[in-house]
């Protein structure tokens, strides 16, 4: 009966963790570049159940609840949306934008709605320098005529780096995502890009990538997590029932 207050417990934990990250897609759903989380979860390892008599036997498993084994995002590619804004940028494929942070650390993001800054450079809509290519090198993007022109391959003209040399392209990485990269927020993405180098990808000036929440299924599993959770609720106060018959009922015969 204990153990079967515990696994409903386990529960209604797991079935929470699942709402907060449904409710943080939600939130997000029309959040540029954004891309939706899931909870999965475990089974916790299951007993082996033994007859105490002589000779006692298997009688069988028993379940002993779940538990979160972790938030994974999702990949998937978002839909297209043409802004007609020269500095904006979508991408197709299993790439990110790297873009240097407050910190000086480097991060990436799908989300490329940028603008340009009082200094002339390429930003994020959180003031993030975006990153392209000279040399080989990592440098911050400016634009001193206020024009840009970005290839479908990621190529650059009219832009230049803080020294005055022309950005060959943009800094593109492969994905990470479930290689290590974790979420810092703002639509930033931080970890250690894989070595390969991106291919089979398209960038797509004057586009605007949306978020690959559907709402409608987010919904749906809202409501899933909400029946299971109120299950395992009502699981808890029937044990509670029948704990309190067991002590001040059975206890006095």
């Amino acid at each position: 009966m204990v153990r079967g207050l515990y696994t409903a417990a386990a529960g209604m934990m797991a079935q929470q963790a699942r709402l907060d990250t449904i409710s943080n897609n939600l939130a997000n759903a029309e959040t540029t570049g954004f891309r939706r989380d899931e909870a999965v979860f475990r089974s916790f390892p299951e007993m082996l159940l033994w007859r105490l008599e002589r000779d006692g036997g298997p009688i069988g498993t028993a379940a002993t609840g779940c538990v979160v084994e972790g938030v994974f995002t999702s990949g998937r590619q978002g839909g297209l949306r043409e802004t007609g804004n020269a500095l904006d940028i979508a991408l197709i494929g299993d790439v990110f934008l790297a873009v240097r942070g407050g910190d000086g650390e480097v991060y990436y993001t799908r989300n490329g709605s940028f603008t340009r800054d009082g200094s002339g450079r390429l930003v994020t809509g959180a003031g993030n320098p975006v990153l392209g290519v000279v040399n080989g090198n990592l440098e911050e993007i400016y634009l001193p005529d206020g024009e840009l022109v970005v290839d479908t391959d990621g190529a650059l003209s009219g832009a230049f780096s803080a020294a005055g040399e022309a950005v060959e392209r943009l800094a593109l990485v492969r994905s990470g995502i479930g290689q290590g990269w974790r979420k810092v927020g703002d639509s930033l993405f931080q970890g250690q890009p894989p070595a390969e180098e991106p291919d089979d990808y398209q960038v797509r000036q004057g586009y605007l990538e949306a978020s690959n929440v559907n709402p409608v299924e987010e919904m749906v599993g809202m409501i899933a997590a909400m029946r299971a959770y109120e299950m395992n609720q009502k699981a808890i106060q029937a044990a509670d029932v029948t704990l309190e018959k067991a002590v001040n009922e059975v206890g006095r015969v």
